[in-house]
Protein backbone atom coordinates (compact mmCIF):
# COMPACT_ATOMS: atom_id res chain seq x y z
CA UNK A 1 0.00 0.00 0.00
CA UNK A 2 1.93 3.04 -1.10
CA UNK A 3 0.62 6.52 -0.26
CA UNK A 4 1.12 7.99 -3.85
CA UNK A 5 1.61 11.92 -4.78
CA UNK A 6 -0.29 14.20 -3.31
CA UNK A 7 -1.25 17.57 -4.17
CA UNK A 8 -2.70 20.37 -2.11
CA UNK A 9 -3.10 24.32 -3.13
CA UNK A 10 0.37 25.36 -1.96
CA UNK A 11 2.37 22.15 -1.32
CA UNK A 12 3.36 18.46 -2.90
CA UNK A 13 3.82 15.49 0.18
CA UNK A 14 5.52 12.80 -2.02
CA UNK A 15 7.96 9.60 -0.89
CA UNK A 16 11.66 10.97 0.17
CA UNK A 17 14.47 10.55 -2.48
CA UNK A 18 18.42 10.48 -2.50
CA UNK A 19 18.22 13.98 -4.22
CA UNK A 20 16.77 15.19 -0.70
CA UNK A 21 19.89 14.41 1.56
CA UNK A 22 21.30 18.17 2.43
CA UNK A 23 17.75 19.27 2.85
CA UNK A 24 16.69 16.70 4.97
CA UNK A 25 20.10 17.11 6.70
CA UNK A 26 19.30 20.95 7.26
CA UNK A 27 15.46 19.48 8.33
CA UNK A 28 17.34 16.88 10.98
CA UNK A 29 19.21 19.84 12.05
CA UNK A 30 16.52 22.48 12.44
CA UNK A 31 14.14 20.30 13.79
CA UNK A 32 15.65 17.41 15.91
CA UNK A 33 18.84 18.95 16.79
CA UNK A 34 20.72 16.30 15.31
CA UNK A 35 23.64 17.08 13.28
CA UNK A 36 25.16 13.66 12.38
CA UNK A 37 25.60 13.80 8.60
CA UNK A 38 25.96 9.70 9.09
CA UNK A 39 22.99 9.76 10.86
CA UNK A 40 20.48 11.59 8.46
CA UNK A 41 21.76 9.83 5.95
CA UNK A 42 21.37 6.16 6.96
CA UNK A 43 17.70 7.81 8.21
CA UNK A 44 17.01 9.03 4.53
CA UNK A 45 18.51 5.19 3.09
CA UNK A 46 16.15 3.75 5.54
CA UNK A 47 13.05 5.63 5.07
CA UNK A 48 13.63 5.03 0.78
CA UNK A 49 14.14 1.07 1.13
CA UNK A 50 11.06 1.11 3.79
CA UNK A 51 8.41 2.72 1.26
CA UNK A 52 9.58 -0.49 -1.17
CA UNK A 53 9.78 -3.35 1.60
CA UNK A 54 6.39 -2.31 3.13
CA UNK A 55 4.87 -2.06 0.19
CA UNK A 56 6.13 -5.81 -0.85
CA UNK A 57 4.67 -7.55 2.31
CA UNK A 58 1.64 -5.23 1.67
CA UNK A 59 1.72 -3.43 4.13
CA UNK A 60 0.47 0.14 5.46
CA UNK A 61 3.31 3.27 4.36
CA UNK A 62 4.53 3.70 7.58
CA UNK A 63 6.91 6.58 7.92
CA UNK A 64 8.30 10.00 6.68
CA UNK A 65 6.94 11.67 3.69
CA UNK A 66 8.15 14.65 2.25
CA UNK A 67 6.53 18.28 2.50
CA UNK A 68 7.84 20.67 -0.01
CA UNK A 69 6.06 23.76 -1.61
CA UNK A 70 4.43 23.97 -4.95
CA UNK A 71 5.43 27.10 -5.93
CA UNK A 72 9.61 25.93 -5.79
CA UNK A 73 10.00 22.65 -4.44
CA UNK A 74 11.68 23.36 -1.58
CA UNK A 75 11.16 20.92 1.16
CA UNK A 76 9.80 22.51 4.47
CA UNK A 77 8.96 19.41 6.69
CA UNK A 78 7.61 15.77 6.84
CA UNK A 79 4.46 14.50 7.51
CA UNK A 80 4.10 10.37 8.23
CA UNK A 81 2.00 7.81 9.45
CA UNK A 82 3.67 5.30 12.63
CA UNK A 83 2.35 2.67 14.53
CA UNK A 84 1.01 4.40 17.65
CA UNK A 85 0.54 2.57 20.86
CA UNK A 86 -2.51 4.56 22.84
CA UNK A 87 -3.51 3.23 26.22
CA UNK A 88 -7.64 4.26 26.45
CA UNK A 89 -8.13 3.13 29.64
CA UNK A 90 -6.59 6.77 31.10
CA UNK A 91 -9.16 8.38 30.02
CA UNK A 92 -12.02 5.97 31.46
CA UNK A 93 -12.55 7.87 35.08
CA UNK A 94 -14.05 4.05 36.32
CA UNK A 95 -10.95 1.78 34.94
CA UNK A 96 -8.77 0.57 37.86
CA UNK A 97 -4.89 1.49 37.62
CA UNK A 98 -3.66 -1.77 36.44
CA UNK A 99 -6.32 -1.66 33.28
CA UNK A 100 -5.13 2.33 32.33
CA UNK A 101 -2.19 1.22 30.53
CA UNK A 102 -3.76 -1.82 28.50
CA UNK A 103 -2.71 -0.57 25.24
CA UNK A 104 -3.91 -0.46 21.78
CA UNK A 105 -2.23 -0.33 18.37
CA UNK A 106 -3.39 2.58 16.23
CA UNK A 107 -2.46 4.51 12.89
CA UNK A 108 -0.19 7.73 14.24
CA UNK A 109 0.02 10.65 12.33
CA UNK A 110 2.82 13.09 12.22
CA UNK A 111 4.11 16.34 11.11
CA UNK A 112 7.12 18.48 11.37
CA UNK A 113 7.40 21.89 9.61
CA UNK A 114 10.87 23.90 9.65
CA UNK A 115 10.35 26.67 12.06
CA UNK A 116 10.69 29.44 9.59
CA UNK A 117 7.70 27.82 7.98
CA UNK A 118 5.32 27.26 10.77
CA UNK A 119 2.11 29.63 11.51
CA UNK A 120 1.48 29.91 7.96
CA UNK A 121 -1.03 26.19 8.11
CA UNK A 122 1.79 23.97 6.18
CA UNK A 123 1.02 21.52 8.85
CA UNK A 124 -2.77 21.47 8.70
CA UNK A 125 -2.92 21.43 5.00
CA UNK A 126 -0.47 18.43 5.04
CA UNK A 127 -1.80 16.62 7.43
CA UNK A 128 -5.63 17.30 6.32
CA UNK A 129 -4.15 15.81 2.97
CA UNK A 130 -2.50 12.99 4.18
CA UNK A 131 -5.16 11.66 6.43
CA UNK A 132 -7.27 12.26 3.96
CA UNK A 133 -5.17 9.77 1.46
CA UNK A 134 -5.11 7.12 4.68
CA UNK A 135 -8.47 7.14 4.99
CA UNK A 136 -9.40 6.58 1.07
CA UNK A 137 -6.37 4.82 -0.19
CA UNK A 138 -6.12 2.51 2.96
CA UNK A 139 -9.95 2.66 4.51
CA UNK A 140 -8.16 3.17 8.07
CA UNK A 141 -10.67 3.32 10.89
CA UNK A 142 -9.20 5.98 12.79
CA UNK A 143 -6.55 7.97 12.89
CA UNK A 144 -4.61 9.08 16.15
CA UNK A 145 -2.23 11.95 16.67
CA UNK A 146 -0.13 12.48 20.04
CA UNK A 147 1.53 15.43 21.75
CA UNK A 148 2.68 17.15 24.51
CA UNK A 149 1.04 19.57 27.28
CA UNK A 150 3.28 22.34 26.22
CA UNK A 151 2.46 22.19 22.32
CA UNK A 152 -0.37 24.08 22.03
CA UNK A 153 0.75 24.36 18.18
CA UNK A 154 0.40 20.80 17.56
CA UNK A 155 -2.88 20.11 19.87
CA UNK A 156 -4.40 23.47 17.59
CA UNK A 157 -3.16 21.67 13.74
CA UNK A 158 -5.51 18.31 15.57
CA UNK A 159 -8.31 20.63 16.33
CA UNK A 160 -8.69 22.33 13.08
CA UNK A 161 -8.00 18.47 11.15
CA UNK A 162 -11.25 17.87 12.72
CA UNK A 163 -9.65 15.89 15.32
CA UNK A 164 -11.57 15.10 18.71
CA UNK A 165 -8.59 16.16 21.35
CA UNK A 166 -8.33 14.23 24.72
CA UNK A 167 -6.00 15.32 27.75
CA UNK A 168 -4.24 12.61 29.75
CA UNK A 169 -5.65 13.20 33.74
CA UNK A 170 -3.00 11.09 34.79
CA UNK A 171 0.79 11.65 35.19
CA UNK A 172 1.32 7.88 33.23
CA UNK A 173 2.16 6.70 30.92
CA UNK A 174 4.80 10.05 31.05
CA UNK A 175 5.03 10.17 27.29
CA UNK A 176 1.30 10.07 26.45
CA UNK A 177 -0.06 13.91 27.08
CA UNK A 178 -2.47 14.59 24.75
CA UNK A 179 -4.14 12.74 21.78
CA UNK A 180 -6.11 13.48 19.11
CA UNK A 181 -8.76 11.18 17.47
CA UNK A 182 -10.40 11.32 14.17
CA UNK A 183 -12.43 8.53 12.85
CA UNK A 184 -13.16 7.62 8.70
CA UNK A 185 -15.49 9.82 7.62
CA UNK A 186 -18.08 7.07 7.33
CA UNK A 187 -17.90 6.42 11.04
CA UNK A 188 -18.42 9.59 11.29
CA UNK A 189 -21.95 9.93 9.41
CA UNK A 190 -23.41 7.48 11.53
CA UNK A 191 -22.97 9.05 14.96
Amino acid sequence: MSIFDLETERLMIREYKHDDFEERKQQDAEIWDQDDEDMSRSWLEWTISTYRELATLYQPPYGDYAVTLKSNGELIGSVGLVRSIIPWGVFDAAAPPEQRNLFSPEFGLYWAILPRYQAHGYATEAATAFVAAIFEKMGARRVVATTDYDNPASQKVMEKIGMTVQRNPHDEPFWFQVVGTLDHPLLRKNS
